[in-house]
């Protein structure tokens, strides 16, 4: 009777064995296949997500490109006007001279020709009066006066027309001049107002394409999350579905077997309990040896510490544990950054100052040695330091314009801004 219920135990635990065995290789081959669901699923959206992000990226550069484009275009037109400008300033300014150089010319040539005029009726006269001069003395020296009065009344004449005239024609010139100039300006000012303001749309209209691109993408990509946790919810749904069928399965089927093993369950639960109560009772055992070498531990670490703590003690008034300000600074105006850089005479050498586009950088280092010797002892001491100051633009520069100069102690740096940048924000 035994043998028949050993065999018939064998029987039982083998079939429990094969039904376990099978529990688990089943179970593992659904978890596989949802694993490689997942990954397949993780994949596609992965790749779906990074041409999406190519494709924003590419739209874009594509935008600030077209920006670059119409702001150097916009600078290249105001150059030209600016250019034309200056060159029919310079004309008008060439023009005037000519004109009053030639007026100029026109007037001494009149002059010399009524003084030559008037040198030879002068001549005539005291040659006929000398001819006259036994028999009409007296009527001779009153036509000499009338002649003389009448000489000068002509030379005044002559010249205050003439002043007249040139006083005209360089009051014409310069209206002229001056109204050539004011419509120069108002055409300069009003390309400025109108390129400002095309600037301006374009600013507006990039950064409203950027938003409503963003907005695309961002409700695609909440389309595609809700998609993706939609898809991920159903299969993991059916997995517990499948999970819990399978567990039903083998909980029915091992409830008529469960009757068969109970007793052995007993066995091996009594055969637990005694060997849980040693295990833990060995474990105590160790926890209590854990628990002083972590009190020693700690012990020795507050002793180390303490140790370390004791070097930085009264260190607050030593430099060597200080970062050093040596007092540069940034300031701007509208047309210039103006870097002022604490560069002494005696240690240009070693300190450096790099302009880049976004930031100017102030950098350097230094060293001193010195050693004393006597009878007793030789003492050296040597040290050695570093500093750097950075300082950001908030507008581009250009770096081939800057100009630099020293005052004492101090360099001076003039750096040029540059056009604003239309793609900050972007």
């Amino acid at each position: 009777m035994s043998s028949i219920d050993s065999s018939s135990r064998k029987a039982q635990q083998a079939d429990l064995t094969d039904l376990q065995s099978d529990y688990n290789r089943k179970r593992k081959q659904v978890v596989k296949e949802n694993e490689a669901q997942l990954d397949d699923l993780k994949g596609y959206y992965s790749d779906k997500k990074s041409q999406i992000v190519e494709q924003n990226e590419a739209a874009i550069n594509h935008i600030r490109g077209r920006q670059k484009e119409m702001a150097e275009n916009a600078f290249e037109q105001q150059q030209t006007l600016h250019d034309k400008y200056n060159q029919k300033t310079q004309n008008l300014q060439q023009s005037y001279g000519e004109k009053l150089g030639v007026l100029r010319e026109r007037k001494q040539e009149q002059v010399a020709q009524a003084q030559t005029d008037g040198n030879k009726k002068v001549k005539d006269i005291e040659t006929r009066a000398q001819e006259r001069v036994q028999q009409i003395r007296e009527r001779s020296s009153e036509d000499v006066t009338q002649a003389k009065n009448k000489y000068n009344r002509d030379m005044e004449q002559i010249n205050e027309f003439s002043e007249k005239r040139l006083e005209t024609q360089r009051q014409q010139n310069d209206s002229r001049l001056q109204g050539e100039v004011e419509r120069g300006r108002s055409s300069y000012e009003r390309l400025r107002t109108r390129n400002d303001k095309e600037l301006t749309e374009a600013d507006e209209r990039g950064k409203q394409r950027l938003v409503k691109q963003k907005e695309l993408e961002e409700k695609k990509r909440a389309r595609l999350q809700d998609t993706s946790a939609q898809r991920y919810d159903q299969q993991q749904k059916q997995w517990v579905a499948k999970e819990e069928h399978l567990n039903t399965q083998y909980s029915n089927r091992l409830l008529h077997d469960k009757k068969a093993y109970e007793d052995d369950l007993k066995t091996q639960h009594s055969r637990f309990k005694s060997t849980y109560q040693n295990n833990e009772k060995a474990q105590r055992e160790a926890l209590d040896i854990q628990d002083q070498r972590y009190a020693r531990q700690m012990a020795d670490i507050r002793k180390d510490f303490v140790k370390d703590s004791l070097k930085y003690v009264n260190k607050e008034n030593d430099p060597f544990y200080k970062v050093e300000d040596r007092g540069s600074f940034l300031r701007e105006n509208p047309d210039f950054y103006i870097l002022r850089a604490f560069v002494p005479e005696h240690e240009k050498e070693n300190v450096k100052v790099n302009i880049q586009n976004d930031r100017a950088i102030v950098a350097g280092q230094r060293s001193f040695k010195d050693k004393t010797e006597s009878d007793e002892k030789t003492v050296s001491s040597s040290s050695f330091q570093t500093f750097r100051e950075e300082f950001p633009f908030e507008k581009p520069v250009i770096s081939e314009g800057i100009t630099r100069e020293r005052q004492g102690d101090w360099m001076v740096f003039y750096i040029p801004k540059g056009l604003p940048r239309l793609d900050r924000k972007a």
